[in-house]
């Protein structure tokens, strides 16, 4: 019998089995979402309880211990987690089974306290469905956070009631690169419960990311004084980095990135919360006569240090709030001046001391980035960065990812890897390649489209012409628009 991800300690006892006909649960702190899904899956009747739940308080809240023998199915927990997750390996049992269930005693709990999915719906929004679709693909991992990134250059998608034109103006841009097509979308506030309340009903916690400072195309474009040199601009449509951020030298910015907090404070009540944090070009600020300001008044070295003292200043504020802060470590050049208490979401090998880090490593878990790039195998021999990290995600970018069935294709089969090192605490690609069949008979069962190994694995030629076609999108990046502006806003500044 195979599993995905493995549990910790798997004993068959003999060679009995249990026949099961139908399926019926006893007593349990199971939601209402869970108990269906797990029904339905199974489609048996339902008649007399077969599946029995005892708490056992000596458990860690994720642990459980499931047991098969005469007397039917037994599922020992501290918690709804710990019950769910094991109906979620009962549930691999039965799909193998054939209705014979071996005798078995199953004792399991996660490595990683922090399993998690990045969805970007910034670049191409997700209803509220697809989202919820995501969560049912996290459930099924045994995955317990949704990094939901929520703004973005090309796109703002939360109602914030304090600034409506967020989402009025921000929501909405007039084309992606060169096909003229509108794009937009937002979740209201209840949008948000609702999905929030989804994901709690199957013990999935909810981190909404803030991009902050940079990534703020779209909020300038509905405040223009949000940036260092106010004038109109467009929500982006081009793909790539934008040079006007934030400008962290005026204190109705600060004000502005504090309201906005308030409010996600209000909607998302898990302890995680992310701000960003990468890709700040600091063109804008090296030219701003208030950002220079600060950094004098602060006695600061540089506009580097100053996105420093703005990281430490919203995870101060953040954490008042009862959170723990993400931010991403991409293009950081120096984390000595980040409070140690900053986490990251870590995406490439870098000393990082005690600092809480989640791995999203670029080289295995970026999972929207082609084949060619990451293949099955390399994200299935990737090891956990050393230190202090907390788990791992699988992080889906959308800028070529534009719905569900394009992101099935690009997290499946890879989020295997990911559940699998997350859950059990390592992977190979002889584990994966052992449990491959069964893996894609299971997504099958469970509706969930897929790339065949022939995709995930390219040969190298193959891999190589679609990393080649994948560059085109530097075409689409604006670098010469980028140039150009650059020399408007230094005639400005001169001014």
């Amino acid at each position: 019998m195979k599993f995905i991800p493995q549990p910790q300690s798997v004993e068959f006892i003999g060679n009995n089995t249990l026949k099961i006909t139908s399926i019926s649960l006893g007593d349990n702190l199971l939601s209402r979402n869970a108990v269906n899904d797990f029904l339905s899956f199974l489609s048996l009747p339902q008649k007399e309880k077969n599946v029995f739940f005892a708490m056992d308080d000596t458990l860690d809240e994720e642990e459980y211990i499931l047991s098969v023998n005469e007397n039917g199915i037994h599922i020992h927990a501290s918690s709804q987690a710990g019950q769910l997750y094991a109906l979620q390996t009962l549930k691999q049992m039965i799909f193998q089974s054939d209705g014979d269930i071996p005798f078995v005693l199953i004792k399991d709990k996660p490595k990683y306290k922090f399993r998690g999915f990045m969805l970007d719906v910034g670049r191409y929004f997700f209803s509220v469905d697809d989202v919820k679709k995501i969560i049912n693909r996290m459930v099924i991992h045994k995955l317990n956070v949704l990094h939901f990134h929520l703004t973005e250059d090309q796109g703002w998608r939360i109602e914030i009631k304090k600034y409506p034109r967020l989402t009025q103006y921000g929501s909405i841009r007039k084309k992606t690169n060169f096909n003229n097509k509108p794009h937009s979308g937002f979740y209201t506030q209840d949008e948000i419960k609702e999905i929030v309340d989804y994901a709690h009903s199957f013990c999935i916690k909810v981190m909404p990311e803030f991009d902050i400072p940079g990534h703020c195309r779209a909020a300038i474009a509905c405040y223009n004084d949000l940036a260092c040199f106010p004038r109109e601009l467009p929500v982006a449509d081009h793909w790539g980095v934008k040079h006007d951020v934030l400008c962290v030298g005026k204190d109705k910015t600060i004000q502005f990135v504090k309201d906005v907090l308030d409010e996600f404070f209000e909607l998302f009540p898990d302890e995680y919360i992310h701000i960003g944090g990468d890709e700040v070009p600091k063109h804008r600020w090296d030219l701003c006569p208030n950002c220079q300001k600060r950094i004098k008044e602060l006695g600061l070295k540089d506009s580097e240090h100053l996105q420093c003292w703005f990281m430490n200043l919203i995870k101060d504020y953040c954490k008042t709030n009862g959170k723990q802060v993400f931010m991403w470590s991409w293009d950081l050049k120096d984390a000595a001046y980040l409070d140690t208490d900053l986490g990251f979401t870590k995406c490439g090998e870098m000393e990082t001391g005690d600092r809480p880090f989640i791995d999203t490593s670029t080289k295995a878990y970026y999972i929207d980035l082609p084949y060619g790039y990451i293949r099955l195998k390399d994200s299935a021999d990737h090891k956990v960065f050393s230190g202090n990290c907390l788990g791992v995600e699988g992080t889906l970018w959308t800028e070529y990812v534009p719905d569900m069935k394009k992101a099935d294709l690009m997290s499946f089969p890879r989020t295997a890897c990911i559940s699998q090192t997350g859950w059990y605490g390592d992977c190979s690609w002889k584990f994966i390649d052992a449990n491959l069949d069964f893996y894609y008979s299971y997504l099958d069962k469970n509706n969930i489209k897929y790339s065949k190994i022939g995709t995930a694995n390219p040969n190298k030629i193959k891999g190589a012409l679609e990393a080649l076609w994948f560059e085109r999108r530097q075409l689409t990046w604006e670098g010469l628009a980028n140039m150009i502006d650059d020399k408007k806003i230094e005639k400005f500044a001169k001014k």
